[in-house]
Protein backbone atom coordinates (compact mmCIF):
# COMPACT_ATOMS: atom_id res chain seq x y z
CA UNK A 1 0.00 0.00 0.00
CA UNK A 2 2.64 2.47 0.99
CA UNK A 3 4.53 1.87 -2.16
CA UNK A 4 1.51 1.95 -3.98
CA UNK A 5 0.93 5.70 -2.41
CA UNK A 6 4.63 6.76 -2.94
CA UNK A 7 4.26 6.26 -6.94
CA UNK A 8 0.96 8.56 -6.74
CA UNK A 9 2.71 10.85 -5.17
CA UNK A 10 5.54 10.65 -7.51
CA UNK A 11 3.27 10.56 -10.36
CA UNK A 12 1.75 14.03 -9.05
CA UNK A 13 4.84 15.35 -8.88
CA UNK A 14 5.98 14.39 -12.40
CA UNK A 15 3.20 15.77 -13.49
CA UNK A 16 3.18 19.23 -11.92
CA UNK A 17 6.71 19.77 -12.64
CA UNK A 18 5.96 18.73 -17.09
CA UNK A 19 2.88 20.94 -16.69
CA UNK A 20 3.20 23.31 -13.99
CA UNK A 21 0.25 25.97 -14.26
CA UNK A 22 -1.78 26.51 -16.74
CA UNK A 23 -1.67 30.43 -16.78
CA UNK A 24 1.56 30.52 -15.74
CA UNK A 25 3.93 31.34 -18.91
CA UNK A 26 6.85 28.79 -18.18
CA UNK A 27 9.49 29.46 -20.59
CA UNK A 28 11.67 32.06 -21.69
CA UNK A 29 10.30 33.18 -24.51
CA UNK A 30 6.83 34.31 -22.79
CA UNK A 31 5.58 37.86 -23.12
CA UNK A 32 5.92 40.07 -20.07
CA UNK A 33 3.55 43.04 -19.54
CA UNK A 34 6.11 44.88 -20.26
CA UNK A 35 6.51 43.40 -23.36
CA UNK A 36 2.85 44.21 -24.47
CA UNK A 37 3.32 48.19 -23.58
CA UNK A 38 6.22 47.86 -26.01
CA UNK A 39 4.36 45.98 -28.66
CA UNK A 40 1.69 48.53 -28.45
CA UNK A 41 4.38 51.24 -28.64
CA UNK A 42 5.53 49.68 -31.80
CA UNK A 43 1.79 49.71 -33.40
CA UNK A 44 1.44 53.42 -32.46
CA UNK A 45 4.35 53.82 -33.98
CA UNK A 46 4.20 52.25 -37.41
CA UNK A 47 0.34 54.21 -37.14
CA UNK A 48 2.10 57.58 -37.01
CA UNK A 49 4.10 56.96 -40.25
CA UNK A 50 2.63 55.08 -41.38
CA UNK A 51 5.14 52.14 -41.89
CA UNK A 52 2.71 49.60 -43.67
CA UNK A 53 4.73 46.79 -43.10
CA UNK A 54 5.09 46.89 -39.75
CA UNK A 55 0.98 47.32 -39.50
CA UNK A 56 0.57 44.10 -41.65
CA UNK A 57 2.55 42.18 -39.57
CA UNK A 58 1.13 43.47 -36.27
CA UNK A 59 -2.66 43.60 -37.37
CA UNK A 60 -4.52 40.19 -37.68
CA UNK A 61 -6.60 39.74 -40.59
CA UNK A 62 -9.22 39.33 -38.45
CA UNK A 63 -8.71 43.02 -36.48
CA UNK A 64 -11.79 44.88 -35.96
CA UNK A 65 -11.19 47.93 -34.12
CA UNK A 66 -13.40 51.28 -33.12
CA UNK A 67 -12.27 54.69 -33.21
CA UNK A 68 -14.14 58.07 -33.66
CA UNK A 69 -15.98 57.25 -36.54
CA UNK A 70 -18.47 55.65 -37.07
CA UNK A 71 -18.80 51.46 -37.86
CA UNK A 72 -16.01 48.96 -37.23
CA UNK A 73 -12.65 49.35 -38.83
CA UNK A 74 -10.96 46.36 -40.66
CA UNK A 75 -7.67 45.70 -41.37
CA UNK A 76 -8.10 47.08 -44.94
CA UNK A 77 -9.21 50.39 -43.21
CA UNK A 78 -5.95 50.53 -41.22
CA UNK A 79 -3.37 48.94 -43.65
CA UNK A 80 -4.88 49.97 -47.16
CA UNK A 81 -4.07 48.03 -50.34
CA UNK A 82 -0.56 48.23 -52.21
CA UNK A 83 -0.68 51.55 -54.25
CA UNK A 84 -3.28 53.03 -52.14
CA UNK A 85 -3.24 56.67 -49.80
CA UNK A 86 -2.99 55.54 -45.84
CA UNK A 87 -4.90 57.72 -43.52
CA UNK A 88 -2.35 57.67 -39.99
CA UNK A 89 -2.57 58.85 -37.03
CA UNK A 90 -0.22 61.95 -35.25
CA UNK A 91 2.87 60.55 -33.06
CA UNK A 92 1.81 58.92 -29.59
CA UNK A 93 3.05 57.71 -26.42
CA UNK A 94 1.90 54.98 -24.05
CA UNK A 95 0.89 56.43 -20.76
CA UNK A 96 -0.79 54.96 -17.86
CA UNK A 97 -1.30 51.58 -19.11
CA UNK A 98 -2.52 47.88 -17.20
CA UNK A 99 -1.97 44.39 -19.19
CA UNK A 100 -3.43 41.21 -18.31
CA UNK A 101 -2.38 38.30 -19.79
CA UNK A 102 -4.87 34.95 -20.08
CA UNK A 103 -2.83 32.19 -21.68
CA UNK A 104 -2.99 32.74 -25.42
CA UNK A 105 -4.84 36.33 -25.36
CA UNK A 106 -3.85 39.86 -23.53
CA UNK A 107 -5.52 42.93 -23.02
CA UNK A 108 -3.98 46.19 -22.97
CA UNK A 109 -6.12 49.29 -21.14
CA UNK A 110 -4.53 52.64 -20.85
CA UNK A 111 -3.69 56.46 -22.02
CA UNK A 112 -2.70 56.96 -25.17
CA UNK A 113 -1.15 60.87 -25.40
CA UNK A 114 -1.24 62.46 -29.17
CA UNK A 115 2.11 64.58 -29.86
CA UNK A 116 0.31 66.63 -32.26
CA UNK A 117 1.88 70.08 -33.04
CA UNK A 118 -1.79 72.03 -32.71
CA UNK A 119 -2.75 70.59 -29.12
CA UNK A 120 -1.73 67.13 -27.28
CA UNK A 121 -5.17 65.03 -27.06
CA UNK A 122 -5.68 62.32 -24.42
CA UNK A 123 -7.64 59.19 -25.87
CA UNK A 124 -8.29 55.83 -23.71
CA UNK A 125 -7.26 52.38 -25.58
CA UNK A 126 -8.32 49.22 -25.06
CA UNK A 127 -6.00 46.68 -26.98
CA UNK A 128 -6.20 42.69 -27.04
CA UNK A 129 -3.78 40.81 -28.25
CA UNK A 130 -3.73 36.76 -29.57
CA UNK A 131 -0.75 34.42 -30.24
CA UNK A 132 -0.67 32.76 -33.40
CA UNK A 133 1.85 30.66 -35.03
CA UNK A 134 3.68 33.66 -36.47
CA UNK A 135 3.29 35.12 -32.78
CA UNK A 136 1.47 38.19 -31.01
CA UNK A 137 -0.99 40.24 -33.36
CA UNK A 138 -3.04 43.14 -31.97
CA UNK A 139 -7.26 41.32 -32.71
CA UNK A 140 -8.81 44.26 -31.51
CA UNK A 141 -8.69 47.92 -30.59
CA UNK A 142 -11.26 50.20 -28.99
CA UNK A 143 -10.25 54.14 -29.04
CA UNK A 144 -11.98 56.91 -27.26
CA UNK A 145 -11.67 60.66 -26.84
CA UNK A 146 -10.95 60.32 -22.31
Amino acid sequence: MKLWVSMLALTACIAMAAFGRPNHPTSSSAMTEDDFRKLEQTWLDAAAVPDLPTLQKILSDQFMGTSFGHGVLSKEDVVPPQGMAANHMPKCVLKDSTVHIFGDTAVLMGRVEMEASQKADDIRITTVFQKTSSGWEVIAIHMSKA
